[in-house]
Protein backbone atom coordinates (compact mmCIF):
# COMPACT_ATOMS: atom_id res chain seq x y z
CA UNK A 1 0.00 0.00 0.00
CA UNK A 2 2.89 2.22 0.63
CA UNK A 3 4.67 2.00 -2.22
CA UNK A 4 1.07 1.89 -4.56
CA UNK A 5 1.10 5.82 -2.53
CA UNK A 6 4.89 6.83 -3.23
CA UNK A 7 4.38 5.95 -7.02
CA UNK A 8 0.98 7.65 -7.32
CA UNK A 9 2.88 10.87 -5.93
CA UNK A 10 5.39 10.45 -8.04
CA UNK A 11 3.08 10.05 -11.38
CA UNK A 12 1.21 13.20 -10.04
CA UNK A 13 4.67 15.33 -9.53
CA UNK A 14 5.29 14.70 -13.07
CA UNK A 15 2.37 15.75 -14.45
CA UNK A 16 2.38 18.84 -12.00
CA UNK A 17 5.84 19.53 -13.40
CA UNK A 18 4.85 19.45 -17.33
CA UNK A 19 1.79 20.29 -18.09
CA UNK A 20 2.61 23.96 -16.80
CA UNK A 21 5.62 23.52 -19.66
CA UNK A 22 2.97 22.54 -22.39
CA UNK A 23 1.67 25.85 -23.45
CA UNK A 24 4.97 27.65 -23.63
CA UNK A 25 6.04 25.62 -26.72
CA UNK A 26 6.49 28.45 -29.54
CA UNK A 27 5.18 27.54 -32.86
CA UNK A 28 6.97 27.70 -35.68
CA UNK A 29 6.91 30.76 -38.07
CA UNK A 30 5.06 29.84 -41.17
CA UNK A 31 7.46 31.50 -43.04
CA UNK A 32 10.25 29.20 -41.86
CA UNK A 33 8.17 25.99 -42.45
CA UNK A 34 8.29 23.09 -45.14
CA UNK A 35 11.43 23.34 -47.88
CA UNK A 36 11.94 26.45 -49.45
CA UNK A 37 14.13 28.09 -52.18
CA UNK A 38 14.90 31.42 -53.39
CA UNK A 39 15.58 31.99 -57.31
CA UNK A 40 15.79 34.26 -60.32
CA UNK A 41 13.93 32.31 -63.04
CA UNK A 42 13.13 33.40 -66.78
CA UNK A 43 9.03 33.88 -67.77
CA UNK A 44 7.07 31.39 -69.53
CA UNK A 45 3.96 30.52 -70.75
CA UNK A 46 2.77 32.03 -74.38
CA UNK A 47 0.57 34.71 -72.65
CA UNK A 48 -2.77 32.42 -73.22
CA UNK A 49 -5.47 31.82 -70.77
CA UNK A 50 -4.98 28.34 -71.16
CA UNK A 51 -0.80 28.97 -70.63
CA UNK A 52 -0.61 32.32 -68.77
CA UNK A 53 2.51 34.54 -68.38
CA UNK A 54 4.07 33.17 -65.20
CA UNK A 55 7.95 32.10 -63.72
CA UNK A 56 9.36 28.95 -64.62
CA UNK A 57 8.33 26.47 -62.14
CA UNK A 58 4.56 28.02 -61.19
CA UNK A 59 2.49 25.54 -62.02
CA UNK A 60 -0.21 26.94 -64.59
CA UNK A 61 -3.48 26.80 -63.28
CA UNK A 62 -4.89 23.65 -64.21
CA UNK A 63 -2.19 21.83 -62.91
CA UNK A 64 -2.64 23.09 -59.84
CA UNK A 65 -4.85 21.20 -57.11
CA UNK A 66 -5.36 22.97 -53.33
CA UNK A 67 -5.91 19.40 -51.56
CA UNK A 68 -2.78 17.76 -52.90
CA UNK A 69 0.74 18.48 -51.33
CA UNK A 70 3.20 17.21 -53.30
CA UNK A 71 4.71 19.78 -55.89
CA UNK A 72 5.06 23.30 -55.14
CA UNK A 73 3.15 24.69 -52.37
CA UNK A 74 3.34 27.92 -52.64
CA UNK A 75 5.14 30.77 -54.32
CA UNK A 76 5.43 34.63 -54.23
CA UNK A 77 7.21 36.38 -57.05
CA UNK A 78 8.42 39.90 -57.84
CA UNK A 79 9.06 41.18 -61.76
CA UNK A 80 12.41 42.13 -62.31
CA UNK A 81 13.15 45.59 -63.33
CA UNK A 82 14.21 44.42 -67.02
CA UNK A 83 10.72 42.27 -67.10
CA UNK A 84 12.98 39.15 -68.11
CA UNK A 85 12.80 37.60 -64.81
CA UNK A 86 11.27 36.84 -62.01
CA UNK A 87 12.72 36.96 -58.17
CA UNK A 88 10.65 34.00 -56.82
CA UNK A 89 10.24 32.19 -53.88
CA UNK A 90 9.11 28.59 -53.80
CA UNK A 91 7.62 26.55 -51.05
CA UNK A 92 7.81 23.05 -51.46
CA UNK A 93 6.77 19.99 -48.44
CA UNK A 94 9.70 17.68 -49.98
CA UNK A 95 13.24 18.74 -51.50
CA UNK A 96 12.65 16.40 -54.24
CA UNK A 97 9.56 19.29 -55.48
CA UNK A 98 12.41 21.50 -55.49
CA UNK A 99 15.76 19.61 -57.12
CA UNK A 100 14.38 20.48 -60.61
CA UNK A 101 14.76 24.52 -59.70
CA UNK A 102 18.34 23.80 -57.64
CA UNK A 103 19.83 21.77 -60.45
CA UNK A 104 18.61 23.98 -63.64
CA UNK A 105 22.04 25.62 -64.94
CA UNK A 106 19.89 28.84 -66.06
CA UNK A 107 18.16 29.52 -62.58
CA UNK A 108 20.24 31.45 -59.83
CA UNK A 109 18.66 29.32 -56.99
CA UNK A 110 19.36 29.60 -53.17
CA UNK A 111 18.42 27.12 -51.08
CA UNK A 112 17.15 28.03 -47.17
CA UNK A 113 19.13 26.87 -44.52
CA UNK A 114 22.10 25.77 -47.38
CA UNK A 115 23.07 29.12 -48.67
CA UNK A 116 22.64 32.86 -47.00
CA UNK A 117 19.62 34.76 -47.23
CA UNK A 118 21.28 37.77 -47.48
CA UNK A 119 23.49 36.54 -50.58
CA UNK A 120 19.72 35.35 -52.20
CA UNK A 121 18.78 39.33 -51.79
CA UNK A 122 21.88 40.72 -53.22
CA UNK A 123 21.54 38.81 -56.27
CA UNK A 124 17.65 40.21 -56.09
CA UNK A 125 19.32 43.37 -56.10
CA UNK A 126 21.24 42.96 -59.13
CA UNK A 127 17.90 42.43 -61.09
CA UNK A 128 15.64 44.29 -59.08
CA UNK A 129 17.39 47.81 -57.54
CA UNK A 130 14.59 48.50 -55.04
CA UNK A 131 13.93 45.05 -54.08
CA UNK A 132 12.95 44.99 -50.34
CA UNK A 133 13.12 41.52 -48.83
CA UNK A 134 11.01 42.67 -45.71
CA UNK A 135 7.83 42.33 -47.44
CA UNK A 136 8.94 39.21 -49.82
CA UNK A 137 8.25 35.17 -48.60
CA UNK A 138 5.01 33.06 -48.77
CA UNK A 139 3.49 31.62 -46.01
CA UNK A 140 2.08 28.41 -46.57
CA UNK A 141 -0.79 26.86 -43.91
Amino acid sequence: MIRFTRIRAAAFVCIAVVIPALPAQHRVDPRNMYERVMAVVPWTGSGTHADPRRPMYVPAPAQMNPSSRSGILGYQCVESDDNKHALCEFVAATPAALKPILTDPSVKAFLKGREKRDDAITEFKKYKKDFDATHFGVIVQ
